[in-house]
């Protein structure tokens, strides 16, 4: 006898539940299968969430001394949509040893076409002052003095359009910046991910000297961790220029990451929720499966109430069939939910047991559900196969 039977043999209602709930094989299968994938939506839609989460959150793991000044617009004060020369040097004296990389972006539309003239959707021209005071090349060099028909362009940018060191690429301008003309592409950066606040892979970076203004629109800041963090940096920048009226508004790395995973977190939840239908309908495929197996066995249930079983007696013996049932399926669903997690996380992180205490506790989650969508299920079926009077079921 096997460790299960010699277990269960100690508990006569489970063994009777077990007995019932295999005399029925193809409907008990078909309730398990539904436990099974209401589990399975919910731990590994969960876990899976929480993989992506994790994944597209890495990309702020190098960007934590970082933040963006924009100025605040004012219509009254048009004049504040920019940041001047005096405006940086203020800037600078309140980050002290932050390196501060101001942005130029054209006016109006730009337009970059590619090394065959075609142009070149979703890019981001911009103007900036020294690229490798904040990127590093990955292939080709960017120059000391960056100036003169130059570009560097961004990963994505130079995968999705096959452009190389060496190729030549135009941008143009609908607006009143006269940045139209031929660039030489010296440097092709590193992908930086969807936390770089420049959004460099779909950049294309020019020297901002080509945009005859003195104005700049936004700033990068980043601090040095040796001296001071961020946030005392930002803290700085914002007591400097805004005092009676806000000037400017500062973001740091850390508050878009937050940001972002309240994001994910909320996308997560709603597909969660979502999945809780399909638990919906593995408690209604359970209750008509205990209802079905009921009404069959009314016989049955009469002769075990003329003998002297209580109504409390068959309830609790078919809950316990449909509670087995329930079992069953998240003892497959949660295992399944395992395997999900095993995959994702090896596509998306590279390492197959990096889950996180949220994505496990998503898996919990779907086995308790499932175990509860069970006995509830099981709940209806009992209370009306237990209230039957005996001679009634004999009839």
């Amino acid at each position: 006898m096997s460790f299960v039977r010699r277990v269960t043999a100690q508990v006569p209602t489970v063994v009777l539940a077990r007995r019932n709930v295999s005399r029925a094989t193809t409907r008990s299968a078909l309730a398990v299968v539904a436990v099974v994938i209401g589990v399975v939506a919910i731990g590994g839609i969960g876990v899976g969430g929480e993989a992506f989460k994790q994944n597209q959150l890495r990309a702020y793991e190098d960007l934590g001394g970082t933040a963006t000044v924009t100025p605040v617009v004012y219509e009254d004060e048009p004049d504040t949509a920019t940041f001047s020369e005096t405006e940086l040097q203020r800037m600078q004296q309140a980050a002290g040893s932050a390196t501060l990389v101001p942005i130029k972006n054209p006016i109006g539309q730009a337009v970059v076409l590619d090394p065959s003239g075609d142009p070149i959707v979703f890019t981001i021209p911009q103007g900036i002052g020294d690229p490798s005071r904040f990127y590093e090349a990955k292939a080709g060099e960017i120059p000391a003095n960056f100036d003169g028909d130059v570009a560097v362009v961004g990963s994505a940018l130079a995968n999705d359009n096959d452009i190389e060191v060496g190729d030549t690429i135009e941008v143009t301008s609908t607006g009143d910046d006269d940045v139209e003309g031929d660039l030489r592409v010296v440097a092709i950066l590193p992908s930086q991910g969807q936390g770089d606040p420049l959004n460099a892979d779909r950049a294309v970076f020019f020297p901002s000297s080509r945009l005859d203004r003195d104005e700049y629109d936004e700033v990068i800041v980043e601090s040095n961790p040796n001296v001071a963090g961020i946030d005392t940096v930002a803290e700085r920048i914002e007591d400097e220029f805004n005092d009676r009226r806000d000037r400017v508004s500062v973001t740091t790395s850390q508050s878009r990451k937050e940001q972002q995973e309240e994001q994910f977190t909320l996308i997560n939840q709603f597909l969660l929720g979502i999945s809780g239908i399909s638990l919906l309908v593995a408690a209604v495929t359970i209750a008509n499966t205990m209802l079905m197996s009921a009404i069959e066995r009314e016989g049955e249930i009469g002769v075990l109430r003329a003998v002297g079983y209580s109504k409390f007696a068959v309830v609790r013996l078919l809950v316990a069939e449909a509670t087995l049932l329930g079992v069953i399926g998240v003892v497959v669903g949660g295992t399944l939910s395992l395997v999900v997690g095993l995959i994702v996380n090896q596509v998306l992180l590279g390492e197959p047991l990096a889950f996180t205490a949220t994505g496990l506790q998503y898996i919990g989650l779907g086995v308790v559900f499932g175990v509860l969508t069970a006995l509830i299920g099981g709940l209806y079926p009992a209370w009306r196969a237990a209230n039957k009077r005996p001679v009634e079921a004999l009839g």
